[in-house]
């Protein structure tokens, strides 16, 4: 991402104009190289893992990594494709619908879309947004808070929302990460 400055100098009052731009691939929101398909992977793998598999620069070498990667722990061809189909259709979705001055994918609300789906329900207020997979609004487990951070200025005209972080998630999280992993995704959605 890029800001672009314009300020007047010796001028009372001094005048500025502001412009975030970024550079984009022609391909987004959807991914279609295998260095933008690695990207996302992040969600699924640990840092040594995720690191060594962004190293690789030749663009063949990294799909097969990428191929590697989702086979190594689906084993079955079949179900790795639709496993990889859901995946990355939820990342263009992310793309989307939660982009700001980043991709959507890299945003929590885009984070949480990816591994979770769809909210069942969500519940807005002015700074806070409640996303819940349970008719349960007081499972703790199911139910996930964005805050909307303060930075909506004319320099920055962004919504960006970020997870509440909470101990609780991280058991949840670990178990819907195992689902894509392990393809129950498709059939046991949390």
């Amino acid at each position: 991402n890029y800001r672009f400055e314009i300020r007047t100098e010796g001028v009372e009052p001094e005048l500025y104009k502001g412009r975030d731009f970024s550079i984009k691939s022609l391909n987004y929101p959807a991914l279609k190289t295998p260095r933008e398909l690695a990207a996302p992977l992040y969600y699924l793998m640990d840092e040594k893992e995720y690191k060594k598999m962004m190293a690789i620069n030749d663009e063949a070498e990294l799909k097969k990594a990428i191929d590697k990667f989702w086979l190594k722990n689906l084993k079955n061809t079949n179900i790795a494709q639709r496993v990889i189909s859901l995946y990355y259709e939820r990342v263009e979705e992310a793309n989307k619908q939660f982009s700001n001055f980043k991709e959507g994918w890299k945003t929590d609300m885009g984070m949480m879309y990816i591994l979770f789906g769809p909210p069942w329900y969500t519940f807005r207020s002015i700074d806070e947004v409640m996303w819940s997979y349970s008719y349960n609004r007081q499972d703790f487990e199911t139910n996930f808070f964005f805050t909307r951070t303060k930075l909506n200025t004319k320099y920055f005209p962004f919504d960006n929302y970020l997870l509440a972080r909470n101990h609780q998630y991280f058991n949840v999280q670990y178990q819907q990460i195992q689902k894509w992993l392990t393809g129950t995704i498709l059939k046991d959605n949390l």
